[in-house]
């Protein structure tokens, strides 16, 4: 009888523990797990596919929102303060640099690690010139801007290794759990990624033409990986409004190079590239720079559509 009173009582104490254990919310597990902050859909992905369930990734950049100019909410600033970790790509998002500047927070900036390229921030030409101003100067000095670091390094699978490493090592330190969880995600990400390299090196080795006519200049990365030429309606910051001189010039260049198709994006204007498709008489196709949550919530999908638009405009074999 005494045994049978333990044993009852034993039984009792289990139940009352699950109990207790199972009225934690999903909510409040998450909360209690390493909080990962990014503002960009591509940074937040490899952080996400790394981490797997050890760490909660918060990319503070809404979908269909403007990746560029983002605007904080009080909310997403104490996130930032909150985080335990924040990955960032230094220059790409002013807002998120500022506040991350005010934090005391662990920091990657994976931009300074990644081989950074330059790109062009805005055109070269301002009202009031006229050719005689630019004698001297060649077809890509003409449609030139001021310089500053390309932070669309994701475009180019092997640097999107680089940045996993990177970003690997350092969600390796936030718990015992991320120290395994990681090592094992590591190599299934590299194995993809390097997937979409041998492919993209596959169907681009053959081409028409070797020129891309691209809304905004977010894909120099890709094309020097993959021996392409980018001609960039507008520089690094896609808001920024090409003058009339500046589509006259793209246009002959365009024609120069005999290129096949115009690529523009989702979320940009339209109208510039209907222009440049009817002068050029080709067809107007969608190259993701892949910046923003896409519908399909992947990167490596985003990366797959991209060739095959890719292959189909500059005319591939």
């Amino acid at each position: 009888m005494v045994l049978m009173k333990k044993l009852i009582s034993l039984f009792s104490l289990i139940v009352i523990l699950v109990g207790c254990s199972s009225t934690e919310t999903p909510e409040q597990v998450k909360e209690e797990l390493p909080q990962i902050v990014t503002g960009a859909f591509p940074i937040a992905w490899l952080s996400s596919q790394l981490a797997g369930d050890c760490a909660v990734v918060n990319d503070l950049t809404p979908a269909g929102g403007d990746v560029h100019d983002l605007e904080l909410t009080p909310a997403q600033t104490a996130a930032i303060i909150d985080a335990d970790l924040i990955i960032s790509v230094s220059g790409f998002q002013i807002s998120f640099d500022d506040a991350v500047a005010n934090t005391t927070a662990d920091v990657l900036d994976l931009l300074p690690l990644i081989d950074p390229i330059l790109g062009e921030t805005h055109s070269h030409n301002h009202s009031g010139e006229t050719d005689h101003d630019h004698e001297g100067e060649t077809d890509h000095e003409k449609i030139s801007g001021e310089e500053s670091l390309d932070p669309h390094f994701w475009l180019d699978p092997n640097r999107a290794i680089t940045a996993a490493n990177l970003i690997k090592e350092v969600i390796n330190t936030l718990s015992d759990d991320c120290a395994t969880e990681t090592s094992d995600n590591y190599q299934s990400l590299v194995q993809n990624l390097t997937q979409i390299d041998v492919d993209y090196r596959d169907e681009l080795s053959q081409c028409q033409s070797k020129t891309m006519v691209v809304s905004h200049e977010a894909f120099g990365y890709l094309a020097k990986a993959y021996d392409l030429e980018q001609i960039a309606v507008a520089g690094l910051d896609p808001e920024s409004e090409p003058s009339a001189a500046r589509i006259s010039e793209i246009i002959a260049i365009a024609k120069e190079k005999k290129v096949s198709a115009v690529f523009t994006e989702d979320n940009a204007n339209p109208a510039v590239a209907d222009i440049l498709a009817k002068e050029l008489k080709v067809g107007v196709l969608v190259l993701n720079p892949i910046e923003l949550k896409p519908a399909s919530l992947d990167y490596l999908t985003e990366m797959q559509q991209n060739l095959l638009n890719l292959s189909q405009g500059l005319g591939c074999r």
